[in-house]
């Protein structure tokens, strides 16, 4: 079986993770559905137990955006790793999972945007386009056990450490593992060279351009998904979408939208808040 031997510069990238053994064939991606400052127990325990478990690297993804990119950047430069466990709970303001998975079906457009994402700001405009079609060559299966927003039962599979351990030491093994609709064994290392690329600064190395209307058109689509969705014009807008494009433009502010301050919408006027600074 073909292992190969992590290139210099390996991780590239730093980030929330812990690295694990450098020849195992997979590597733990834990979504984080909360603020980095406030980091919920019953995730961290995933990132623990699946490097304890033996997967080349485990850590958190709170983004569809850099944080993929980075996450990329790590996987192509260590050519091991062919599978993803994608666990924990999916972000309803990003949905950084449906964009991993998307982007493994689909690939990125010309504008190196996720083709068919959903997600909020599905772009990955820090990598070229070989880094993005070789990802998607290495990775040969994202094992899926991720739950919906604000699932909280940790006896589900994508919560539950046992499960988190079962599936690093099957993707270990040598022979084939049938477990939960997967077929589970280490395929060997990708059969080319590492790629070590780390990712250059958009105050280097500007973003793809957008026509203005459709600019704003798109980000208002994307905000209108953290906004309460009620029409009710209040803002003096006639729906929430119209709010979302004027906030897109600059010719809305939050305090605009009287329902953003029910504290039950906190976390997404958060959200908010960061996407338009």
């Amino acid at each position: 079986m073909l292992k190969v031997k992590t290139p210099e510069g390996y991780p590239p990238e730093e980030g929330r993770y812990i690295r694990g053994n450098d020849l195992s064939p997979v590597a733990v991606c834990v979504i984080l559905d909360n603020f980095d400052y406030n980091i919920p127990p019953e995730l961290q325990r995933l990132v623990t137990v699946a490097a304890e478990s033996g997967a080349a690297f485990s850590g958190m993804l709170q983004t569809e955006g850099i944080g993929m990119e980075k996450m990329i950047c790590n996987i192509v430069a260590n050519p091991n790793i062919r599978y993803i466990l994608l666990c924990g709970r999916e972000s309803s303001g990003h949905t950084p999972g449906e964009a991993l998975i998307t982007l493994k079906q689909n690939g990125v457009d010309n504008a190196m945007r996720i083709i068919g994402s959903t997600a909020l700001s599905p772009y990955l405009p820090n990598l070229p386009r070989a880094v993005v079609d070789r990802f998607r060559e290495q990775i040969v299966c994202i094992i899926d056990l991720l739950c919906k927003p604000g699932q909280q039962d940790t006896n589900l599979p994508g919560l539950n450490p046992k499960v988190i351990e079962r599936i690093v030491l099957n993707c270990i093994q040598e022979e084939p593992v049938e477990f939960m609709d997967y077929c589970l064994y280490d395929v060997g290392a990708y059969p080319e060279p590492a790629i070590v690329h780390k990712i250059t600064s958009n105050l280097e190395q500007p973003q793809f351009s957008h026509t203005p209307l459709k600019e704003g058109m798109d980000q208002g689509l994307r905000l209108r998904r953290l906004l309460p969705n009620t029409d009710c014009h209040d803002c003096g807008r006639k729906t929430c979408l119209a709010f979302g494009i004027d906030l897109a433009k600059g010719k809305a502010t939050l305090d605009e939208c009287p329902h953003l301050e029910d504290p039950k919408f906190a976390t997404e006027r958060q959200a908010l808040k960061e996407l338009l600074d």
